[in-house]
């Protein structure tokens, strides 16, 4: 499998992991150290970060717009979407989001991931507005 369609198929499988909610699989896209740095939680480990956002969401759905490939050869990805979900008991608060991606070096897993979306309009869900 080409680079490319290897990338593809990682951001295939992260969005449908957290479409279904599927902690499991999502897991099984990191390395075992992997680190996840949110705008609102900020650094930790990838395991608690989104055994947390499995938690705490529902109603999850996501439209992927993209799927970048460092041009230099970098194991890194960006991946670009929107994503749909219900934090808590809350209302549906749609982000768009940019998770920029470091690859293991066989480019089969995520090392680790920084996501990027503008919190403004979802601090409330966080109790932080």
């Amino acid at each position: 499998m080409s680079n490319k369609n290897q990338m593809d198929e990682l951001a295939r499988q992260y969005l449908q992991a957290i479409e279904s909610g599927d902690l499991a699989l999502m897991l099984s896209l990191f390395d075992e150290d992997a680190t996840a740095i949110s705008p609102i939680s900020g650094k930790q480990p990838a395991r608690d970060f989104y055994t947390n956002v499995m938690n705490i969401t529902s109603d999850r759905s996501t439209v992927h717009k993209n799927t970048f490939a460092d041009t230099s050869g970098a194991p890194q990805m960006a991946v670009h979407f929107n994503y749909t979900r219900t934090i808590r008991d809350g209302h549906p608060e749609t982000i768009e989001c940019v998770d920029l991606f470091e690859l293991t070096e066989d480019q089969s897993r995520f090392k680790s991931v920084r996501i990027i979306y503008d919190t403004a309009p979802v601090l409330v869900d966080f109790g932080e507005a």
